[in-house]
């Protein structure tokens, strides 16, 4: 009886339960902003039918000095709110072919095949969510995870939060335009930069594009230090920007830059579907085998004023 007949059920099943765990860490760590917040373990795992955070909104004003027997302040406080955030669906399927299977008899040319199809499929994933992440709103007819230009320069609700009502919740804004054919436009970088600071937030990454990313490399290099650069040892090209590290990703928009809290940025994956293979079955009309690999999760924060951006950047 053939390996297709009796075998590959079970030696199919066997090899994707050993590669899902590397499966999962590779897809994390292949691209910059998710390979960054893993590194700072902001790659999480929750469940539930929403995310949710909750959301500082106002300071606690019992909060004051004292001495002696003066009466500390207990009024209870409210200034706590909520964003909520909605799980998005992904889904990727590896199929073989009963003539594929056939044609590599034996157990480990099976199981060959099936690696090089996984991936395939690896950099598939890992590719498709990464242009998710930096799209500039939510494609598929909003199927789409939600993306880094999104939560941090969208004009609409974020997290069931509208900006335009609650202005606390909005991202400042380079309040210029970055000009980087001279040092002008670095200065414009550092006050976006400190701006943010003041929001009692820190930058420590940012994200632009090759062009964006190399006009500063242009002028900054002679007085960069680079040192602790984290992203570098993760093999991804960066250079420092003040404490952050700046990188460049091709699928980040055209002439932006954005400054990121990794404190406040979170990339969840939902407890019971994260990269997880289903079953193989066979189509009634054909012969082959088809496995889903299915996974729910999305990009979210909890406080949008600890994140900047800047368009329209000159780089010439």
């Amino acid at each position: 009886m053939s390996i297709y007949a009796d075998q590959f059920d079970v030696l199919v099943t066997t090899t994707l339960d050993k590669i899902r765990p590397v499966l999962r860490d590779q897809i994390s760590n292949e691209n910059a902003l998710t390979a960054y917040l893993n590194m700072k373990s902001r790659v999480t795992i929750d469940g539930g039918t929403v995310i949710r955070r909750p959301l500082l909104v106002a300071f606690n004003d019992t909060v004051s000095s004292y001495s002696g027997y003066d009466l500390i302040d207990t009024t209870p406080q409210e200034g706590l709110g909520w964003a909520e955030f909605t799980w998005r669906q992904h889904a990727g399927s590896v199929t073989i072919s009963g003539e594929e299977v056939k044609k590599n008899s034996g157990a480990a040319q099976l199981i060959n095949l099936l690696q090089a199809k996984v991936d395939q499929l690896k950099l598939s994933i890992a590719d498709d969510m990464n242009a998710m992440l930096w799209a500039a709103s939510a494609g598929n007819s909003g199927k789409d995870f939600d993306s880094v230009p999104l939560i941090v320069k969208s004009a609409t609700a974020v997290g069931g939060i509208d900006p335009s009502t609650y202005t606390w919740w909005k991202s400042p804004v380079a309040a210029s335009t970055v000009d980087l054919s001279d040092f002008d436009g670095i200065k414009t970088l550092n006050n976006l930069f400190n701006t943010v600071r003041l929001n009692r937030s820190k930058v420590d990454v940012e994200f632009t594009t090759q062009a964006v990313f190399e006009a500063y490399e242009a002028l900054a290099v002679p007085n960069v230090r680079f040192q602790n650069l984290k992203a570098a040892d993760l093999g991804f090209e960066t250079i420092a920007h003040k404490t952050a590290e700046l990188i460049m990703d091709l699928d980040c928009p055209s002439a932006a830059l954005y400054m990121l809290n990794s404190d406040r940025l979170e990339f969840v994956q939902h407890a019971d579907s994260w990269v997880s293979p289903t079953d193989f079955v066979r189509p009634a009309n054909q012969d082959a085998k088809v496995a889903l690999v299915l996974s729910m999760g999305n990009l979210i924060t909890d406080s949008r004023r600890s994140h900047a951006y800047a368009t329209g950047i000159v780089t010439a």
